[in-house]
């Protein structure tokens, strides 16, 4: 069972990813998908019943309902999904927790079968919590983890000069309250 830390921190780099998938690659995925899977990701992502019929604007659907239902990780899941399952048949009982060895030997395949984006979303899916994913994002570059396109989740770089500054306002309110305690 995850953590509400780690929970928070997959869905951030969910959203990232999601940001980050091509609208041809995010369409394919999700027309790729069989009949229940598209029932789910409609549910989830809060699609009409046509939404599949017009290719050119899945895509932006698609991201705009996980963006106002705040459900990336569920949309990359569902999309994810038919590669999951495909790694688990392959690995067999390795799935339960794959080396990097296990997953470097599926991956070439799932790549071929899936496309990497697809893969790269499973990889993501399993980044905190399986060692073998972990070691796969710290060594393999097609599955770096995405960096965050929001000015939300950017780096926040102090300012220091207006840091030391509150640092002196502060130093000076405390000593005079200290001095009207006297």
């Amino acid at each position: 069972m995850t953590t509400s830390r780690e929970s928070i921190i997959l869905e951030r780099r969910f959203v990232s990813a999601l940001a980050a998938l091509g609208d041809d690659s995010l369409t394919v995925a999700a027309l790729a998908l069989d009949d229940d899977l598209r029932d789910v990701l409609a549910q989830v992502a809060g699609l009409g019943a046509a939404a599949f019929d017009d290719e050119g604007t899945l895509a932006g659907r698609i991201r705009e309902g996980a963006g106002r239902r705040r459900c990336a990780g569920d949309v990359c899941v569902v999309l994810c999904e038919p590669c999951t399952n495909h790694c688990i048949e392959v690995l067999g009982s390795a799935s339960d927790d794959p080396s990097l060895d296990d997953l470097v030997a599926i991956i070439p395949d799932a790549i071929e079968k899936f496309g990497l984006d697809v893969v790269r979303l499973m990889v993501l899916q399993y980044s905190l919590s399986l060692q073998g994913f972990k070691k796969l994002i710290a060594n393999d570059d097609r599955f770096a983890l995405p960096v965050s396109q929001s000015p939300a989740t950017q780096l926040r770089v102090p300012d220091e000069g207006a840091q030391a500054a509150k640092r002196a306002a502060r130093k000076a309110r405390r000593a005079a309250e200290k001095s009207k305690k006297r």
